[in-house]
């Protein structure tokens, strides 16, 4: 977020429009500190895959104030965002960690959206909020094909894991050369 005492690098962290709030304070006010996304038996994400989204996240006071979206996209390159399950409230106060389950759809370099809001702001654009103390981040992962599934037209539903520590840089494990390209051409356009 764009936040006192502990602006993040390459704020905003998202692949498009997306723009944190201009206000609050670092570990004060709403913040997301890490994105992981997992599978529960471990190992590269495959197509097909049930994973798990758990964002690390700052909530404000009680929490109860606080709101959390997750959401996916197939195409990393192009994201049409879908939603992922209901919006959640924070569990409590500080640091907390949320998840949200899915299915991985085809694709070979994915994203996932966690989008923290103040109140209850309605997601507009993009799937981002506006609020004042609003943080989006987003993360790309590399997905191995799955041959069974090629053709079946998977959508989201309910590797080893792809982290984002969103105070720093995205960190990547065992890439394809494909999803090299691609994350160059990412990074060139969040430039």
């Amino acid at each position: 977020a764009n936040i006192n005492n502990g602006v993040e690098p390459n704020e905003p962290n998202t692949l498009n429009t997306c723009t944190d709030g201009p206000a609050g304070s670092y570990h004060s006010d709403e913040s997301i500190d890490r994105i992981v996304v997992s599978k529960a038996s471990g190992g590269d994400l495959t197509e097909g895959d049930p994973v798990t989204i758990t964002a690390t996240i700052w909530c404000w006071g009680s929490g109860t104030s606080d709101r959390i979206d997750f959401y996916h996209a197939a195409d990393a390159s192009q994201p049409a965002w879908t939603q992922i399950g209901p919006r959640k409230t924070c569990p409590g106060p500080g640091l907390q960690t949320v998840t949200a389950q899915f299915v991985l759809p085809q694709g070979s370099t994915q994203a996932v959206r966690a989008n923290l809001m103040y109140g209850s702001g309605t997601a507009g654009v993009n799937s981002c909020t506006s609020g004042s103390f609003d943080d989006t981040d987003d993360l790309v992962i590399s997905v191995r094909p799955n041959t069974s599934i090629q053709g079946q037209g998977l959508v989201a539903s309910p590797g080893k894991s792809k982290h984002d520590d969103v105070q720093g840089a995205i960190v990547y494990a065992e890439k394809v050369f494909a999803a090299d390209m691609m994350e160059k051409e990412l990074q060139e356009l969040n430039q």
